[in-house]
């Protein structure tokens, strides 16, 4: 297979968002009942949150190509040869999937569950290179 799969997480803006809404709120508070003694506390969540927006967030994923898998490919790129992989053990272990690599050689390397996509996906990409995803439940 000649595709190079891709799967990229942006960072999410939940936290952002919750944090200007806190100072909207907050600002409403004070206003409509004048209690200006916390006027500190809109400065603080204000500025958490432009701190929040300039504090840079790393995007998560992976790339397949039909030699190698990448993992963390857009932070600290992780290169592994597929030829070397056996296959992928996935277990649901907790509310999260955990996947680990299995190397012909017997050894395992876990991954980390944010740079991968859902189990369903992983296991077709993984199997359009000949690299089966074992002991799903």
């Amino acid at each position: 297979m000649d595709e190079v799969y891709e799967y990229r997480r942006e960072p999410g803006k939940g936290v952002i968002w919750l944090s200007a809404i806190t100072v909207v709120l907050l600002i409403t508070f004070v206003g409509l009942t004048g209690a200006y003694h916390l006027n500190w506390l809109v400065w603080a969540f204000g500025a958490a949150t432009l701190f929040w927006m300039l504090v840079p967030k790393p995007v998560s994923g992976m790339r397949v190509s039909k030699d190698h898998l990448v993992l963390s490919a857009w932070k600290n790129p992780r290169v592994i040869r597929l030829d070397d992989i056996a296959y992928l053990r996935a277990t649901e272990a907790s509310a999260e999937t955990e996947v680990a690599i299995v190397y012909k050689d017997k050894t395992e390397e876990g991954i980390f569950v944010g740079d991968l996509p859902d189990l369903e996906t992983l296991a077709t990409v993984m199997a359009a290179r000949g690299i089966p995803v074992r002991d799903v439940y």
